[in-house]
């Protein structure tokens, strides 16, 4: 079985962690700019980094938000050294689909902004932890989880094979990043919901951060 993680680090000037091990990661900047190996992240910018990771952030320090695909087994991948902490914000199996080892999938970081309004009913053909970055959003949901996400940083699941409402109050907007596991097809995709009934209502744009077809190990 494979867990999806999602972590918050924060690092002080020029602080350098210790090497990150995971299968498959995902690195956004919240705040500040970090490099992760030879390649360097500034202020809302992802990529993807596979296996050993050592970090280092710039003079002004960083905020990162780590997806991590990894075996259910596999320990947590806490960041650490001089002048950084590190939370663990939720981890999830993904269940709708049989992940197992030489299969492959899509991996991906991209951004709902300014989702305004009712989304109706509706599904996804994958699953994802998603992390508000402003604005407010309710998720309901009969079979899978619900939540009230009111501030930055607040995260949620969605196992996609379950239908759910998401909704901003009203005048409100929200955006906010999903990391979520799909089948490879959907790769060329930037809008993967099923409507399954009632009215959307809702406006949004869309941002890609990253994507990578993994093969799990």
């Amino acid at each position: 079985m494979y867990t999806l993680r999602l972590y918050h680090d924060r690092f002080e000037s020029n602080a350098v962690s210790k090497d990150l091990e995971a299968q498959h990661s995902i690195v956004y900047v919240l705040e500040g700019s970090i490099s992760v190996g030879t390649q360097t992240l500034g202020k809302d910018s992802a990529a993807y980094f596979h296996d050993v990771m050592p970090m280092a952030a710039g003079a002004a320090g960083a905020t990162v938000w780590r997806w991590e695909l990894v075996r259910a087994a596999d320990p947590n991948n806490l960041a650490s050294g001089e002048g950084i902490v590190s939370h663990l914000r939720m981890s999830r199996h993904i269940r709708m689909f049989e992940l197992v080892p030489t299969s492959k999938w899509l991996f991906k970081l991209d951004c709902i902004v300014d989702n305004e309004g009712s989304t109706g009913l509706h599904s996804h053909p994958g699953s994802g932890i998603r992390c508000l970055l402003s604005g407010d959003l309710t998720v309901v949901s009969e079979k899978g989880e619900c939540s009230e996400n009111e501030k930055p940083g607040d995260c949620w699941y969605e196992e996609g094979a379950y239908p759910l409402i998401s909704t901003t109050r009203p005048g409100n907007k929200a955006t906010f990043l999903r990391g979520m596991i799909l089948p490879p097809e959907y790769s060329n995709y930037p809008d993967t919901a099923i409507w399954i009934e009632g009215k959307k209502t809702c406006k949004s744009d869309w941002k890609l951060y990253a994507q990578r077809i993994v093969t799990l190990k």
